[in-house]
């Protein structure tokens, strides 16, 4: 994990919220919502790479059930825009939680996962700071499936090929959870992202931008120049033609629950 290029979030927290514009993440909002137990009342949650707190935002919106909240993220700028009214926001990495042992009910982690330079390292820092009878959460892509379809990996393909370093095989984390103390561990799709659009609304609304999505701020300046160049002139031979290009997104998210034991 540590060869594989990494994303400067402080450089792109400015449009980082833009994902949330453009996207329905209810099936996220509903795998939250199952891990945290329809009858919790009061938890200590931890969201791990909580960026500017939209997650941690919404937990608000469960009346009673989430009581302390905590967000970590290594990025200062991302922490700087977040708007969590009420969390309590630490600057800090996965690998090292400034929390004390046997502190909180839940930890969970959206679309971060792959970005934490030493995944073994976290998962037993998860297992250190979770209660008897706690559990992780961790939402993410799983690239190795070969399942998605993602106009970013057509147009960007150097996308795709960090990406299957950068993420994980979902079978991959469920074995690294046994290792690091979890009592068991579950796996599902918790979401099937689906969109078509027009390439030239991809360009008005901002998505072709390195600050959309760590796909596109990982690769490099040069590549990422060299895809958009590709996209405009798909776009600009179908306008030539008569029609438009459209771009599609298939994505499979995949939710890994963990569970310490009751001793």
């Amino acid at each position: 994990m540590g060869d594989t290029p990494r994303v400067d979030y402080d450089a792109i927290a400015s449009g980082y919220n833009r994902r949330y514009r453009s996207f329905n993440y209810h099936e996220i909002e509903q795998a939250l919502e199952a891990f945290l137990g329809e009858g919790a009342s009061g938890l200590a949650v931890l969201e791990v790479g909580c960026g500017t707190g939209h997650w941690l935002t919404w937990l608000n919106s469960l009346a009673g059930r989430v009581g302390r909240r905590i967000g970590i993220d290594a990025s200062r700028g991302m922490l700087e825009r977040a708007t969590a009214s009420g969390a309590w926001l630490l600057q800090g990495r996965a690998e090292d939680l400034p929390l004390a042992d046997a502190s909180l009910d839940r930890v969970f982690v959206v679309h971060a996962l792959h970005h934490f330079s030493d995944r073994a390292r976290f998962l037993r820092e998860a297992r250190r700071v979770l209660r008897p009878g706690g559990g992780l959460l961790m939402l993410g892509l799983d690239p190795h499936a070969e399942r998605d379809t993602w106009w970013i990996y057509d147009y960007f393909p150097e996308a795709r090929t960090v990406d299957l370093k950068r993420y994980a095989a979902v079978r991959t984390i469920r074995g690294e959870t046994s290792i690091a103390g979890f009592a068991w561990c579950e796996s599902y799709e918790a979401q099937l992202v689906e969109n078509v659009m027009p390439a030239s609304r991809a360009f008005e609304t901002g998505l072709v931008d390195p600050r959309y999505s760590s796909q596109l701020a990982v690769i490099g300046d040069e590549k990422f120049r060299e895809g958009e160049r590709r996209l405009r002139e798909a776009a600009a031979a179908a306008e030539k033609g008569g029609g438009q290009l459209m771009v599609a997104t298939e994505l499979h998210v995949f939710a890994v629950t963990a569970w310490v034991g009751v001793s």
